[in-house]
């Protein structure tokens, strides 16, 4: 007797993804983290961009968000 079924695979399935979002979601936090020490250094945007791999949409947002703090 097998001990597969569709519960137990969807359950697996389900935790994989999870943790697939994390580390993803993990990712972007330490990107961002990285973007916004190189913003405080006066990198280029592009420089940012290709370093990061985040949008630049986004690292205009951060750079934004740090012009208002200063």
């Amino acid at each position: 007797m097998s001990n597969f079924s569709p519960r137990t695979m969807s359950n697996s399935w389900m935790k994989d993804y999870d943790e697939a979002v994390l580390r993803y979601e993990g990712a972007q936090d330490k990107a961002r983290e990285m973007a916004m020490r190189m913003l405080v250094k006066d990198e280029p945007v592009d420089k940012i961009v290709e370093y990061t791999r985040l949008s630049v949409s986004d690292v205009l947002a951060l750079k934004a968000s740090l012009d208002q703090k200063q």
